[in-house]
């Protein structure tokens, strides 16, 4: 065969005819079981090719199975091709079920939230077989046709492409062919937690149709209402006041039980749902938050489950709290209650608070591009919340990679409220070692990147953070390159490079970060205490160890001197900063000569003058 896209066209006629004698095309007549059917594929008449009936049903089949492209007809909503294949009776079922299957049920899930007609997902849906295990099920997705479908009540954007509203009808035959089987079934799904379909479509926020809720509950039973997830939350955890008064309308309709009215008390005593207090913190609604924080009424083990919700696929309440910068005061209330480890928690995509921090990804710009310009923050605020987790966090909460393998360092540096006194918050926190860190390679850019990379990949870099990077780090940082071999400065544009030319033309004396709190001079042959990181020249803290014990001369601390480790990049640092001090005094003491000089040079041209005035 050719590779050009075959067109078929049915020929028919007697095996007693010449090959020569080809009777006319008529697409309309049914052959006999004494005649031939002509396929012609393409335009040429070499291609004509004779079969007879049985060849006829193979070769369709096998045209039909390799050639037709399901998953793209399913991406660009060609519902059309996809009715022609499932009714297509020269394909078998099993063939149907290859070809569905061959893109491990994307077809089937595409179509499911793309809204693709009732027939559609019903012929898809017929030929699965409902003694399978995996009815109605994604395989080892974990997931199932039902909590795909009631994640997706409302359209929405869903991995870059539009999700159309699942219509009730086929909720409704999902629910009537899998039965309380499916409805009851805890998704495997990592992100799910282990919710029913009930319980993801109340986390949904157009999840409170009276239809689907009673629907669920009607085939489900009470057992839905019971089940809890692998967070240990139940349906009532999940639903808001809004949901919780159509369940309790639906279960006064049932038969009075012991059972029934226990469901019912516990849905109308419920005041705060763990749903109920992470949507403050999406919303940023910090008054009820800090109100229901600081209830002594409710019990600490409340607190915490409303804290640790994850009801939604962005995160915990506190990392939505971050996003929006909420009060410093409730943060640490936050922390009060749950303890530093609190801090490190990641959502699903690995972030931790300080990436949600500074996480304005989702701010897209007229073109569509995503952008890391938020509107709607103060930048003195920004500034203070980055350095209240990193005061509790440390350089750990710092360089703590997510899934994509960012560091929250990249978050905060990409943010355009970093300024300069956010980064200088960063140094202090992070040490002079934040200068020689280089990021791992992750699955979308090459590993090696300095904090100066990230301070020059912004799209209008802060001139006076770069600045102040390297006076700090000096001409070793710039030099650093890249797991592609490349500079921060190959991103720097022409003005940027003669700005930072003319500003940094010598290293500034810095701050007495660099004098020794015992000698009071540079630091020399640097080493730091490991528990309280205050850094002494070695033969200073060896002597204070032996004359005064092991207590830090400086916050008195306990230490012992295996505790007391060398600083190679602190003492480089100190050492450039002490040579160019050095030199500097050179160049000051010859300066205070040539003055000397000049001034010596002045007076004894004067005096030639003023002789030279008085013999006139």
């Amino acid at each position: 065969m050719n590779d050009e896209t075959p067109t078929v066209t049915y020929m028919t006629c007697r095996k007693d005819e010449n090959d020569d004698a080809i009777g006319a095309r008529n697409n309309a007549t049914q052959g006999n079981d004494k005649d031939e059917i002509i396929i012609r594929l393409g335009a040429s008449e070499d291609t004509l090719i004779k079969f007879d009936k049985e060849k006829m049903d193979l070769f369709l089949s096998t045209m039909c199975r390799e050639n037709i492209d399901l998953f793209h007809s399913t991406i660009s909503n060609d519902w059309k091709q996809i009715e022609n294949f499932l009714s297509n009776k020269f394909i078998s079922n099993e063939e149907k079920r290859m070809v569905l299957q061959k893109h491990n049920s994307s077809c089937c899930r595409i179509a499911l939230i793309s809204g693709a007609p009732f027939g559609v997902i019903k012929g898809m849906i017929d030929l699965i077989d409902p003694k399978s295990p995996h009815f109605l099920t994604f395989g080892d997705l974990g997931s199932s046709w039902l909590h795909l479908a009631l994640r997706f009540t409302k359209a929405s954007m869903h991995r870059n492409r539009m999700a159309e509203k699942v219509p009730f009808d086929v909720i409704e035959l999902l629910v009537s062919r899998g039965g309380r089987r499916l409805v009851n079934m805890q998704s495997d799904c990592k992100s799910d937690r282990g919710r029913t379909s009930l319980q993801l479509y109340l986390g949904q926020e157009e999840g409170h149709c009276p239809k689907i809720i009673n629907l669920l509950l009607e085939v489900g039973g009470m057992e839905l209402l019971e089940i809890e997830d692998k967070d240990g939350y139940s349906t009532r955890d999940i639903s808001n006041e809004t949901q919780r008064k159509i369940i309790i309308d639906y279960l006064k309709t049932l038969k009075e039980c012991p059972r029934v009215q226990r469901q019912i008390e516990a849905f109308e005593d419920t005041a705060v749902t763990p749903k109920e207090f992470y949507l403050w913190n999406r919303y940023a609604e910090f008054i009820k938050v800090r109100t229901y924080l600081n209830d002594e009424k409710v019990s600490g083990e409340a607190k915490m489950k409303c804290i640790n919700a994850q009801i939604g696929f962005a995160g915990r309440p506190f990392h939505w709290f971050c996003k929006n910068h909420g009060p410093l005061d409730i943060a640490e209330k936050f922390v009060d209650i749950m303890g530093k480890d609190f801090l490190f928690l990641q959502d699903k995509d690995g972030n931790n608070c300080l990436h949600k921090a500074c996480d304005f990804s989702n701010v897209v710009d007229e073109h569509g591009n995503y952008v890391y310009i938020p509107t709607d923050r103060d930048i003195e605020a920004h500034c203070e919340f980055v350095a209240f987790l990193l005061s509790l966090g440390g350089s750990r909460l710092l360089l703590e990679t997510n899934n994509r393998g960012d560091t929250a360092l990249y978050n905060v540096m990409m943010c355009r409220l970093t300024n300069l006194e956010c980064v200088k918050v960063l140094i202090k926190i992070g040490g002079y070692d934040l200068l020689a860190f280089q990021d791992e390679e992750n699955n979308w850019r090459y590993g090696g990147n300095t904090i100066l990379h990230y301070a020059s990949w912004r799209h209008q870099p802060d001139r006076e953070v770069i600045k102040y990077l390297v006076t700090l780090g000096g001409q070793r940082l710039m030099e650093i390159e890249n797991n592609s071999g490349n500079r921060a400065e190959d991103d720097w544009s022409d003005e940027l490079k003669e700005y930072l030319a003319f500003n940094t033309k010598t290293l500034p004396a810095l701050s007495d970060d660099l004098q020794c709190p015992i000698c009071f001079d540079t630091l020399y042959d640097v080493h730091v205490i490991s528990q309280c990181c205050h850094r002494f020249c070695k033969e200073c803290i060896t002597q204070s160890y032996e004359k005064r014990g092991n207590t830090c001369p400086v916050c008195r601390a306990k230490f012992s001197l295996g505790n007391v480790k060398k600083d190679p990049l602190f003492g480089k640092l100190a050492l450039s900063v002490k040579e160019e001090k050095d030199a500097k005094e050179v160049l000051q003491a010859q300066l205070s000569e040539s003055q000397k000089e000049i001034e010596i040079l002045r007076g004894q041209l004067q005096n030639a003058f003023k002789r030279k005035h008085d013999e006139l």
